[in-house]
């Protein structure tokens, strides 16, 4: 993809070019992570297992899990999925 320049609307928008979209499969439902790095705006896509991610760790540490129980947790349903998904073991 070229260079190109963009100007953000007076509210601060700024339309992603059609081509990055359609490379990088962005849809109304994608969701980003937002940094800035020194004059640099980083937008990162989060994938939905990132997000899935997320919501587990917020409901572990209000049930007042530790990161072990959490991953021994993250790890059986991985597992699960697998079986379900490939049906077979991934071990």
């Amino acid at each position: 993809m070229s260079t190109r320049l963009l100007r953000p609307t007076e509210r601060g928008q700024i339309t992603i070019p059609k081509e990055a979209r359609d490379k990088l499969k962005i849809t109304p439902d994608s969701r980003f992570k937002v940094s800035v790095e020194g004059d640099k705006i980083i937008y990162q896509l989060v994938s939905p297992f990132d997000m899935i991610v997320k919501e587990f760790q917020k409901e572990a540490e209000a049930r007042g899990y530790t990161k072990e129980e959490l991953e021994n947790e993250l790890e059986k349903v991985r597992k699960k999925l697998f079986k379900e998904i490939y049906d077979e073991s991934d071990d």
